[in-house]
């Protein structure tokens, strides 16, 4: 228990110690009021997580199975309770609403009840951007250290194992060794996204915040205006670009990076990912090169804006260059890429082409065996064998994902949203994916669905629940409320 509160600690520390940026944007725009309050959050935060840390520091010790899922389960619903305080305080949104607007930012999924965000605070903005910049950080460390270790959902991973191991200090080593890698690498990929967009000629403070955007792959923006009206056709090919990396395995990445290049050629995922973006961004660039055929736009900002648009939904961001892009496919085509997402070991929501590979393989295996039952078949998937256990766990979380979408759907629906809202809105939420709720579905001459700020607390609470399950895996959830364990205690 006392590793429990150590590591929840932790996590808390960082996500208080990272009010320092807000406090600097706040005091370079000239908010020195709002930077004042930000530092009164920063030093109540450091005293309570670092009172945590302090205490148990030293002292911890194994962490059993059922620990490692409520560490899990705390970072991803008690963080977010926090993180909107300094929201509720500094701007009009209502408690629920300064929610609501956290657990957004933090899952990555992108909602947002603010209708105007140029009318906040600077230092609010960037906090809102950096909240989901820390999420897909967090969904990182989440499914190498926990979720996989534990092979929820057919993950398998070792580099958590430190977290199960001896209380020797090697082991904590290791496990911080692996955390300040990771963070090294995370930052490193938006200071470099930042520079390509400045070069590109984006205005610092958007640089900075899309590149954080990108990098998480979530969906908030730091202006109401659309994406090419502030970042040029370069600056969005670079955040697309950056988007497709977001996607892709951060293991995959370390090999090109390491340069295991027999191992590259065994890592189906991340090229499935590609795959995917490079179909999609065939197909929208053709849509979009038809329907601006008498503009001089030209064919090149038409295949950027379609590589764009691909980038975002296979990497479940959502945002798009301009309104009316992403609608260019039909709504069940977008539903489908988004719900099935990006590789298992990225910050993208959704299946993961991990399990969808594993799922084709055997299906294949069931056909092959009508005709040759005796016979014994591998089941990979590039470099990973799929044995029995495993394909267990892949069609569990399967099963378990599709009943989360059917029951969120029935919920939604009944607080009054159209069907089709209601789905679009349950599966953007349970991918990540937020923004596609808004790219307006509706046909000419017909109401619009509802929009997220217009929606009655029960159905953004249904919402938030959806954005928790999706990035704890829904199975870590169940394993949690096991009434079998508990019975047992």
């Amino acid at each position: 228990m006392l590793s429990l509160f150590f590591y929840f600690g932790c996590v808390g520390l960082f996500m208080s110690a990272s009010l320092i940026g807000p406090i600097m944007i706040g005091l370079l725009a000239g908010e020195t009021d709002v930077s004042q309050r930000l530092v009164v959050h920063l030093v109540l935060g450091t005293f309570l997580y670092g009172g945590m840390v302090l205490a148990t520091m030293g002292r911890q010790a194994r962490m059993p199975q059922i620990s490692r899922l409520v560490l899990l389960t705390l970072v991803w619903t008690a963080l977010p309770i926090g993180a909107a305080i300094p929201i509720a305080d500094i701007t009009e949104l209502s408690v629920f609403d300064s929610l609501f607007e956290s657990f957004s930012g933090i899952t990555t999924a992108g909602f947002s009840v603010i209708t105007t965000v140029e009318t906040i605070p600077q230092a609010m903005v960037f906090w809102r951007v950096q909240l989901q910049w820390i999420g897909g950080y967090l969904a990182l460390l989440s499914v190498i250290l926990i979720v996989a270790p534990l092979r929820i959902g057919g993950l398998t991973s070792r580099a958590g194992l430190g977290l199960t191991g001896d209380n020797s200090m090697k082991s904590r080593r290791r496990i911080e060794s692996f955390v300040i890698n990771i963070g090294y690498v995370y930052v490193f990929m938006t200071a470099v996204c930042t520079m390509g967009l400045l070069l590109a000629g984006t205005r610092p403070f958007y640089a900075l915040t899309l590149s954080m955007t990108a990098v998480s792959t979530g969906g908030f923006l730091p202006f109401d205006r659309s994406i090419d009206e502030v970042v040029p056709a370069a600056g969005m090919f670079i955040m697309a670009a950056f988007l497709l990396l977001g996607a892709t395995s951060v293991f995959w990445q370390s090999m090109w990076i390491n340069g295991k290049v027999a191992q590259l050629t065994r890592h189906r995922e991340s090229y499935s990912v590609i795959a995917a973006i490079a179909l999609l961004t065939v197909i929208y660039g053709l849509r979009l090169i038809a329907l601006e055929s008498d503009t001089e736009a030209g064919v090149g900002p038409a295949i950027i804006e379609g590589f764009f648009a691909a980038a975002s939904l296979v990497a479940t961001s959502g945002i798009e260059s301009r309104p009316g892009v992403i609608p260019l496919v039909p709504l069940v085509i977008v539903l489908l890429v988004i719900f099935i997402g990006g590789s298992a070991y990225s910050t993208s929501g959704g299946l993961k082409h991990y399990r969808v590979g594993g799922m084709v393989v055997q299906s294949f295996g069931e056909v092959d065996r009508l005709v040759y039952p005796s016979a014994v078949i591998s089941s990979r998937f590039g470099a990973r064998d799929y044995d029995l256990v495993l394909m267990k766990a892949i069609w569990s979380f399967f099963v378990a994902l599709v009943l989360t979408i059917i029951v969120g759907t029935i919920v939604m629906a009944s607080l009054g949203l159209p069907f089709e809202a209601a789905l679009t809105a349950v599966i953007s939420a349970v991918s990540t994916a937020g923004p596609v709720y808004d790219s307006g579905w509706t046909p000419p001459g017909t109401p619009d669905w509802p929009t997220i700020a217009s929606l009655g607390d029960p159905a953004k609470l249904c919402l938030i629940v959806a954005m928790i399950l999706g990035r704890l895996e829904l199975l870590a959830v169940f394993g949690l409320f096991s009434a079998r364990y508990w019975s047992s205690r």
